[in-house]
């Protein structure tokens, strides 16, 4: 028996002098270091996944308080009569601040209804609306731009509640204190979110 290469030949004598077999037969020897390594693709993918649902519901949370603080203005629309000319309106539209703060509202509430969207698509078809480096950059830039614009209206609403004091637009400034509530918060869950965004980023950027 002879050992070649890795393979050993098994030769064998039979009753007729002479004749030789030759059987191949494949050796490994196992080695004392060898080890397997298996990436944790499964602990990233879920990681992954759970960051992709944690920004959809902080989008969905933001989408409902931007809606609620745009219905609360949208209640009191309506036409003054020509005898209410020379009055105070209780339509939001009659004012500058709040009808700045109805129109964020509206901006922030189409903005996250496209963010979920994309989110709820991310999530069961990965990537197929637009590439993920590409998304990220845009999240990113309208989150931040949308949160200024949220605590901006809001600030603009808070002055003029402070300085309205007529009874006759109590339910508007009552209204108003709603939309004003609904849109800080709305502030505050769209910062979380940009907080994730710029996570995404930066960690795209460091791997």
């Amino acid at each position: 028996m002879k050992e070649l290469k890795g393979h050993v030949v098994v030769m064998a004598y039979g009753p007729s002098e002479g004749s030789v077999t030759a059987s191949p037969v494949s050796q490994q020897t196992p080695s004392l270091f060898a080890y397997s390594i298996t990436p944790p693709t499964s602990r990233f993918s879920s990681r992954r996944a759970s960051v992709h649902v944690i920004g959809l519901v902080l989008r969905f949370i933001t989408l409902v308080l931007c809606f609620v603080s745009a219905l609360s203005l949208a209640v009191n629309v309506h036409r003054p009569s020509r005898r209410h000319l020379t009055q105070n309106s209780s339509s939001f539209a009659s004012y500058p601040e709040l009808l700045y703060c109805f129109g964020v509202a509206v901006t922030g509430f189409v903005y996250t209804c496209l963010q979920t969207f994309k989110g709820v698509c991310d999530i069961t078809h990965r990537g197929i609306l637009i590439s993920e480096p590409l998304s990220d950059y845009i999240s990113f830039i309208f989150d931040q731009a949308i949160c200024y614009l949220l605590v901006s209206s809001s600030s603009v609403a808070i002055a003029w509640i402070q300085h309205i004091n007529e009874d006759a637009i109590k339910t508007l400034r009552n209204n108003s204190i709603i939309s004003v509530s609904m849109s800080f918060s709305a502030f505050l869950v769209l910062t979380l979110s940009g907080l994730l965004s710029g996570y995404k980023l930066c960690k795209r950027f460091m791997w």
